[in-house]
């Protein structure tokens, strides 16, 4: 399974999300309460998923994304926000985001996004 980073600025998300990726087989390889906390563990832990929320202080997510593209060009990152307006989807889509949870997420659902993600490392 993926080594995944989990990055929100929510204690109680990454807590719900590092439980239901443990309980689908992958492990979380560390966690980041903001960007540029994001940066350095990207750096420290080479995960093979990034899961990041849009909206965070210091650094928000579509711009996080585009330092970790220049960090770790194979790394997927999975956008994870409450704000699934169609603007914000083409915004980080278009920076190179992997796919997209919604939340209030369900554990199928970030489950499909992570595995998806996964199976493109092989394509």
């Amino acid at each position: 399974m993926g080594k995944i980073l989990v990055v929100d600025d929510s204690e109680l998300t990454r807590y719900l999300l590092a439980q239901i990726l443990l309980t689908g087989g992958h492990e979380v390889v560390g966690e980041a309460s903001d960007g540029i906390e994001a940066l350095q563990k990207v750096r420290e832990t080479n995960p093979d998923v990034v899961i990041l929320d849009v909206i965070m202080p210091k650094m928000r997510g579509p711009q996080t994304l585009e330092e970790i593209r220049k960090i770790s060009p194979q790394t997927k990152v999975i956008i994870c926000s409450g704000d699934h307006q169609e603007h914000t989807v083409r915004e980080v889509v278009k920076k190179g985001a992997s796919g997209f949870i919604i939340k209030p997420f369900k554990k199928e659902a970030v489950l499909q996004e992570i595995n998806s993600a996964l199976a493109s490392r092989h394509t």
